[in-house]
Parts: structure tokens; C-alpha cells; sequence
């Protein structure tokens, strides 16, 4: 039987999934962080590619060199987090996820724009682009007015179960 309307917990998932997808809306760049080759981690700031209209939900771009430590990290261990944090709006999240290198020249010239160009201006540059594409599993958020009060003492969790249906992990919230 088909439910006629959304459960309580459905919407205040949409109301947290809202408020994530209105910040990082909000924010143009965020932290990429992967596992190092000696077991740390390495941080850097990455400006996002932005989505496609039509395209499935909580995925994020970037486009990088095929050469560099972010893209070599990401072939050994691909789970990332991204931290996205939005001053003004008091806004601050995680997303942890698994992120792939879209290297296949057809994808990468279905997805390029003119505006890449600048960062990548020799033709052996553009030959070594990529675009990371992660899918994000899990969040950790921290937003007014979006997530519980008090507001800053601990993350709401929300994460994607394996058939994609996201949910609020209370037992970590």
C-alpha cells in the first residue's frame, strides 16, 4: 500500500536535506579532504562545479589534474569528506562520501566548460584534466534555524541507506 503523505521523520529529513542543499548553495568553495599515502589526511580548498539541473541528487564535482596528490589520493582510497561552511548564515557541514575520477576524454568533454580553460591552458594540461564526482553517503550538519536546538552542540546525522532512501540517524544526532 502506497502512503498517501509523508511519515513525520520523511519530512524532516527534506527540511535538513533543504537546508544543507540552500547552504552549499550559498558557498562557493569547500574543503576536499582525502587519506594521504602515509595514513593522515590531506586538506584543500576546492571551488565546486556546479550541477546540472537534471542530474540525480547529492552529487559534487570538481575538476582537477589528473597529476595531483588530491587525484592520486583518491585512486588509493576513495572516501572523502567535504566541509562546507557559510559564515554569515551560521551554516557548517560534512559530507562523506565516495568520490570517483571521471578521466574518459567523452565524459570529461560532456561535462567541460570554456570557463576551465584558464586553469587549464596548455593542451597537455587539458589532456590531464578530470573531474572528481563524489556521492555523498552522509552528512554532519550544523545549521540555524535548520537543525535542533541548542544549535552547535552536536551534528544531526542524516545518511543514505544502501536503496538510496535518506534518513535521520538518531542514535548519532
Amino acid at each position: 500500500m502506497s502512503r498517501m503523505k509523508d511519515e513525520p521523520g520523511d519530512v524532516e529529513v527534506s527540511r535538513l536535506l533543504a537546508g544543507a542543499a540552500k547552504m552549499i548553495g550559498s558557498v562557493r568553495y569547500c574543503w576536499l579532504v582525502t587519506e594521504s599515502e602515509a595514513g593522515g589526511v590531506n586538506a584543500r580548498p576546492m571551488g565546486r562545479v556546479l550541477p546540472d539541473p537534471d542530474e540525480g541528487d547529492w552529487k559534487i564535482r570538481f575538476v582537477a589534474d589528473g597529476r595531483s596528490h588530491k587525484a592520486s589520493d583518491i585512486r588509493r582510497a576513495d572516501k572523502i569528506e567535504l566541509i562546507f561552511q557559510h559564515d554569515h548564515g551560521e551554516a557548517f557541514a560534512v559530507f562523506a562520501g565516495r568520490a570517483a575520477l571521471i578521466d574518459d576524454p567523452s565524459d570529461i568533454a560532456r561535462l567541460w566548460k570554456s570557463a576551465y580553460d584558464s586553469y587549464f591552458s596548455s593542451e597537455a594540461d587539458r589532456v590531464n584534466a578530470v573531474f572528481i564526482e563524489t556521492c555523498v553517503e552522509r552528512m554532519k550538519l550544523w545549521i540555524r534555524g535548520v537543525t535542533p536546538e541548542p544549535f552547535g552542540l552536536q551534528p544531526t546525522i542524516v545518511e543514505r541507506s544502501a536503496g538510496g532512501r535518506w534518513y535521520l540517524d538518531a542514535s548519532r544526532s
